[in-house]
């Protein structure tokens, strides 16, 4: 009989070797996918701009991209930014790559702060553009932030995803 009880206990101690192991797998792809990536903005976005429609947009500085989205510039590592140069179209683009990924929540504040703004601008005047606001994208992977107001945001930010 005691045969069966050391195979018992060999089963249980492989049973939880299989768990530790098991989690262990599952915590490194979790840190793995949590975010992020090592490219610089301008690597990012370079497949982005294929994508979206960038006539009659112009690139902005990031000093500008701060000063319409009340950044602070010492908190990111570099962004790229165009916005439209007719007034009365709302698309654009924003990649900002974060020196810290615990300031992404407060960028992504800033933005849709502004599409609220840009919203109440155009609710009334313009609902085509109203529209383009309502479908904008503003989305935060680890160490980057991305928002987008096109007529593809949707497809733009699937570019994005897979240039991370």
């Amino acid at each position: 009989m005691r045969p069966m009880r050391d195979r018992r206990r060999a089963y249980k101690h492989l049973e939880a070797l299989c768990v530790a192991l098991l989690f262990l797998l599952i915590a490194g792809i979790s840190l793995s996918n949590s975010g992020g990536t090592d490219k610089t903005v301008d690597e990012l976005a370079a497949p982005v701009l294929r994508v979206l429609d960038t006539s009659g947009m112009t690139r902005r500085t990031p000093s500008e991209a701060a000063g319409v989205f009340g950044f602070d510039r010492s908190k990111e590592e570099g962004a790229v930014y165009y916005s439209n140069d007719n007034v009365m179209d709302v698309t654009e683009l924003l990649i900002v790559k974060l020196c810290d990924r615990s300031d992404a929540a407060a960028f992504a504040s800033a933005i849709e702060e502004r599409v609220e703004n840009q919203k109440n601008l155009y609710q009334n005047y313009a609902p085509e553009q109203y529209s383009l606001l309502e479908n904008s994208v503003i989305e935060v992977s680890g160490n980057t932030v991305f928002y987008c107001t096109a007529k593809n945001a949707d497809e733009v930010y699937e570019t994005f995803k897979r240039a991370l």
